[in-house]
């Protein structure tokens, strides 16, 4: 198990959510975004809780080993939980006329093509 000590305070979690999140925090902030992500933590009474952590490129971590639960345990109250994407593009439809100038390009690459043909 890991502490993550950060900004506004600390939390306690799993040792493959820390890197998990570690790793993710150094692609965010090569892409100059924040996001929110949420993570399992382990509260001072034991109990398992969801943290929302907004990362982003100022964000910075403090990571020590904690030694509470057993691997077996860690895994199972603690999973990896299922991070954004980071750096995604939307990308439109192409309009008909895009449609229309692509078949009609096609069209005179295949006249090209068989014109070629018949003349060898």
């Amino acid at each position: 198990m890991k502490r993550i000590t950060y900004a506004g305070g600390s939390i306690v979690t799993g040792s493959a959510v820390t890197d998990a999140l570690l790793e993710f925090a150094t692609n965010v902030a090569s892409d100059s975004s924040s996001v929110a992500v949420d993570v399992p933590v382990l509260e001072e009474d034991g109990t398992t809780t969801i943290h929302t952590l907004l990362l982003g490129p100022g964000m910075q971590f403090d990571v020590s080993d904690v030694e509470l639960l057993s691997a077996d345990e860690e895994e199972r109250l603690f999973p990896v939980p299922d991070l954004p994407q980071i750096g995604i593009v939307a990308v439109s439809r192409p309009s008909v006329q895009a449609d229309k100038d692509a078949a009609a390009f096609n069209r005179e690459v295949a006249n090209i093509e068989n014109g070629l043909s018949h003349e060898q």
